[in-house]
């Protein structure tokens, strides 16, 4: 089977946002369906069904097949099925794909906090009532948790995707073309 590229972009990330349209493409991983029998596995209303099916078909993932039936069936394209069985370099690829935006996230945060302006704040009475010291008022701390915490997930994610890329390339799971790419 020859290995799909799968282009990530925004919107490709805004239809993978939905779980239900992660489910819908779970369940058509086992077979394909109509709408009917997906609105019946996944308890919800064919015209919700419809709505998601719309979403994926426009990204790629999702083809409609008209074999002359009275039904019209959903099945997953190769890119649907490389989005849910990725091989060799699409996992790596999907593995950097988010641990750079989520570095990205994190270094954002991060500056964001270092160049949020300090303004004084009230001054609060020292322990027996006299003069106190000026509390400086800035980026909330909570900033600067997020911005450290995503820089950490996405550095952890794309060492992760090093280490495996390393590794299958010492195996020798990709062909030769690719690894002198």
């Amino acid at each position: 089977m020859e290995p799909v590229d799968i282009v990530l972009t925004k919107d490709t990330f805004e239809v993978l946002a939905s779980e239900t349209r992660l489910t819908i493409l779970k369940t058509l991983n086992e077979r394909r369906m109509t709408i009917t029998e997906l609105a019946d596995n996944l308890g919800l209303a064919k015209s919700t069904i419809h709505h998601h099916l719309q979403k994926l078909t426009g990204a790629g993932f999702v083809a409609a097949g008209d074999d002359g039936h009275a039904w019209v069936y959903y099945a997953l394209t190769p890119e649907g099925r490389a989005l849910l069985q990725p091989h060799g370099s699409a996992r790596i690829r999907i593995l950097l794909t988010a641990g750079l935006a989520s570095l990205a996230g994190g270094v954002c945060a991060l500056a964001a906090f270092l160049t949020a302006p300090v303004r004084e704040g009230p001054v609060f009475p020292g322990p027996k009532g006299g003069g106190g010291l000026p509390v400086p008022e800035g980026a909330p701390v909570e900033l600067l948790v997020a911005g450290v915490a995503l820089a950490a997930v996405g550095g952890a994610l794309m060492t992760y995707a090093y280490v495996r890329w390393r590794n299958t390339r010492a195996a020798g799971y990709f062909p030769a073309d690719e690894k002198s790419a």
